[in-house]
């Protein structure tokens, strides 16, 4: 019969039984269930083979044992109660470990990775440029190109799979309600980019009717964007366009604007403006500068993002957090509401740019608030509360029965248009309107390079990263809603493709409206040929009822910015939420945003963008560290200061730290570990130098040799002979503290040259007082990387284990040693409060899985195998 299970063991482990019959009979039932196949659902603790968790049991006795227990525990009775087991395995080095479990360092040098990149891309090619090889080849290359083909194109995909009865008619009901949608706000945001009303409709047309070919996106709405047309109105660099008087070019670029002023009609016949042709640009050469500028602007950030999906950039924009997007955010709705000021008081403010703009520009209004139009303001203030109400009250009521909400804002224009109309507001009132509409398609024009200046590059690149990183932020957003995925590098080839056409036909750049994009998914829209149908109602718009919005007054369409952006301005409940969560993230939101209203749009993203990196630098360089303690009866270390239960490994200091090891932060490393671990080698040998030259120079006289001869004797002696000999001088030998320091190295994300070199230089100066250093679980780079360097050379490869508890068992086996050895009492000791009986196996703080050791007299007299 089986002897009683060892009294260290847990509490849920079972006693074997005393009838030996039993224990055939069981192991019949098992031999019987691994025959059916089910073996496995009955014994969750041992393999086939007798393995658990990795580890090998030892010795017949335990293995019935543990048998036993496994089809014990899996019984409905012991479901509520803890599982425990005894894992008996040798303590490993990194280097045992690898030599007996075939290890390999799967990281390999840059140089190598690159060559083997550049074969495949050269095998490849060989093989597309091979037609004749045989069937199989010429199919593969014809599925490839297919791929590309779909990938580049992803229109045919959808097209192919889509379905006709279920989503056709949810197209269409959203794309119209998008293209309600439309009108207003393009020719709204027309105002925020500093240019004409109705270019604010080509750009509502154009860009989704190209993007519903490139784009992997099926709810997002392309158009026109607030935060961009802000941005493309910063680089109008003239002030506003009715301000003619003080709009200053050099004559040779006067003269060829006005030299210009051809345009084709819609049969592409030349006449001049004025001339009665159904497309008619304005005469006002500030107007047609604005344009040429918003077309090369858009122009350039079509191919800028074009050349980023190309070269696959999209990962840069992961530099932008979204602390740092939400400040920045917050700041240009700020910038976009008080630009809109001037309109809903009817007055006239020039132009601010640069530094200081935005204060600048309410110094303006101050000064001119007494030319303000009260009907103006009435006409927006009225507008602004039915937009607020209807948004805020009606509409959410509305959804609840139809999908649909109240198409508020082409409510309003119209209603504008119609008061304006038969009241004559502009003569009776001098209330601003939209003015001239030209109605058709403009014609296909190459956007003027010679009004760049190359001040406008920053800004032009912002322009392009910022439309990027919002637009694709939002179609994520919606492809994990609906479940598809969302290719950063294609959005970023559609936006440039979008951008690039919609700039010869005099749009400025376009992005995707979050308003829109919601209202298309909540109508159901289930692809982008909802941009078909939204484009379509825009054409209809375009050829036969723009002219019809000629009354509306300016300040109806700022009433629509305004109430719009009320998103944008809830930006400001995230600061409290940042301040709680991440200081760090707090002020990078803080300095954005304040960079934005304070300096300018572009000036406040490179500020938050610096202090951002900044951030992340200082974090980095400086990250958390902590002294690990043992969870008693388990293989588990954690911070001592993080749990009440734990006890000190006596003799060893367990150091972790939590980051990477490299040139910016090694001697934090270094300085951390002396402080926390309260061993400092540097400190220590310089007592101890002092001491030996007073104790040379005290047992000069008494021994008449010279402190010379002294030092070199005393230099000989043991840590207790020198203690001895002081004495007799009235002096102590500083005592060391520990004789094992462990190194967690399983939070190192990489180490470099400078990080090998603060290694090698903290185990050599803990080595001088006579303390050793071991390393325990480091990831592969890192092993890696000090297999390339000179580490092996200065240091035994048995110091790196392959968890801390293996390091911890390794010296408390020195300490075994040495104490048998030198009679150390204080070993002696640490080694009769040992406690390695393990219960559990365990993650550690990372993560890895950790078998748990247990060992004992006589389960193991020698561990240093």
């Amino acid at each position: 019969s089986l002897q009683q299970a060892d009294q260290t063991a847990s509490s849920s482990l079972v006693a074997a039984e005393d009838s030996e019959s039993r224990i055939q009979q069981r192991r019949q039932q098992r031999k019987r269930r691994r025959n059916r196949g089910a073996s496995s659902s009955h014994r969750p603790l041992l393999s086939s083979g007798g393995d658990a968790a990795g580890a090998v049991f030892e010795g017949g006795r335990d293995e019935d044992l543990l048998n036993d227990f496994n089809e014990s525990s899996s019984s409905d009775s012991d479901v509520d109660t803890e599982r425990s087991f005894r894992v008996i395995r040798p303590v490993y080095t990194q280097q045992q470990f690898d030599e007996k479990h075939g290890g390999r360092l799967v990281r390999r040098p840059l140089l190598a990775r690159l060559r083997d990149s550049a074969k495949k891309l050269v095998t490849c090619g060989a093989g597309s440029g091979r037609s004749d090889d045989g069937d199989g080849e010429s199919g593969h290359n014809c599925s490839r190109a297919k791929t590309q083909l779909l990938g580049f194109l992803p229109f045919i995909g959808i097209l192919k799979r889509y379905n006709i009865r279920d989503w056709l008619l949810a197209d269409f009901i959203s794309g119209l309600t998008v293209g309600i949608m439309h009108i207003p706000q393009g020719m709204a945001y027309a105002f925020l980019a500093e240019l004409p009303p109705y270019i604010g409709l080509y750009t509502s047309f154009f860009p989704p009717l190209i993007y519903f070919f490139f784009g992997t996106s099926r709810q997002v709405s392309m158009g026109t964007v607030a935060i961009i047309s802000l941005l493309v109105g910063g680089l109008q660099e003239f002030p506003s366009y009715a301000r003619l008087s003080s709009w200053s070019f050099d004559n040779e670029t006067t003269t060829a604007i006005a030299s210009q002023q051809l345009t084709l009609d819609l049969n592409g016949n030349d006449s001049t403006v004025g001339s009665g042709s159904p497309f008619q640009w304005s005469s006002d050469p500030v107007s047609r500068n604005r344009v040429a500028l918003a077309c090369v602007t858009c122009l350039c950030v079509g191919l800028i993002q074009l050349a980023m999906g190309v070269l696959r950039l999209g990962f840069l924009t992961r530099y932008l957090s979204d602390p740092l997007i939400s400040g920045f955010t917050m700041g240009v709705a700020i910038h976009v509401f008080s630009s809109q000021i001037k309109y809903v008081l009817g007055i006239k403010v020039p132009r601010r740019n640069g530094v200081f703009s935005l204060p600048l520009h309410y110094f303006d209004l101050l000064r001119n608030i007494t030319e303000t139009n009260f009907v103006t303001v009435g006409i927006a203030v009225v507008s602004i509360v039915i937009l607020y109400v209807t948004k805020e009250l009606v509409n959410p009521k509305v959804r609840k029965r139809i999908k649909a909400p109240l198409p508020i804002e082409l409510l309003i224009v119209s209603l504008g248009t119609i008061l304006s109309y038969f009241l004559d507001l502009k003569k009776n009132y001098n209330v601003k309107i939209v003015g001239t509409i030209p109605t058709g398609i403009p014609p296909p024009e190459l956007p003027d390079f010679s009004i760049l200046r190359a001040s406008m590059a920053i800004e032009i690149v912002t322009i392009a990263i910022i439309a990027f990183s919002v637009c694709v932020s939002l179609a994520k957003i919606f492809g994990k809603k609906h479940n598809y995925e969302v290719a950063p590098s294609q959005e970023l080839i559609a936006y440039g493709i979008c951008n690039t056409v919609g700039s010869f036909f005099h749009c400025w750049p376009a992005g995707t409206s979050l308003s829109r994009s919601a209202v298309q998914d909540s109508m159901g829209g289930k692809t982008q040929v909802a941009a078909l149908f939204s484009s379509t109602l825009l054409l209809l718009v375009l050829l036969f009822i723009g002219k019809y919005f000629e009354s509306v007054p300016n300040c109806c369409l700022s009433a629509i910015i305004i109430v719009a952006i009320k998103g944008m301005l809830e930006q400001a409940k995230e600061a409290p939420v940042l301040w709680r969560l991440s200081p760090y993230d707090f002020w990078t939101w803080i300095v954005a945003c304040l960079g934005v209203v304070f300096l300018a749009v572009d000036y406040g993203l490179i500020l938050g963008l610096a202090f951002s990196v900044c951030s992340i630098i200082v974090r980095t360089q400086s990250p958390t560290s902590s002294m690990l303690g043992r969870i008693p009866d388990t293989d588990l270390y954690k911070n001592v200061l993080a749990y009440d239960d734990i006890e000190l490994v006596d003799g060893v200091k367990i150091f972790r730290y939590e980051g990477s090891l490299y040139f910016a932060c090694a001697e934090n490393f270094r300085d951390s570990l002396y402080h926390k671990s309260g061993v400092h080698p540097r400190k220590m040998l310089l007592a101890r130098r002092k001491l030996t030259e007073k104790y040379a120079k005290l047992a000069a006289k008494k021994l008449q040799k010279s402190p010379e001869v002294l030092k070199k004797e005393f230099s000989k002696l043991t840590d207790s002979e020198r203690s001895e000999a002081l004495k007799e001088f009235g002096l102590q030998w500083p005592p060391v503290p520990v004789d094992h320091v462990i190194l967690d190295a399983s939070t190192w994300g990489y180490i470099d040259y400078v990080g090998v070199r603060a290694l090698n230089q903290t185990i050599q100066e803990y080595k001088e007082v006579g303390i050793r250093v071991y390393l325990a679980n480091p990831k592969c780079g890192i092993r890696a990387c000090l297999q390339r360097s000179d580490f092996y050379e200065k240091n035994e490869p048995d110091i790196i284990y392959v968890s801390v508890h293996d390091a911890v068992l390794a010296a408390q086996c020195e300490q075994r040693e040495a104490a048998a050895k030198g009679g150390d009492t204080r070993a002696v000791a640490a080694v009769q409060a040992a406690n390695l009986s393990v219960n559990q196996p365990a993650a550690d703080d990372d993560g890895a899985g950790e078998a748990a050791i247990e060992t004992s007299a006589e389960d193991n007299a020698d561990l240093k195998a």
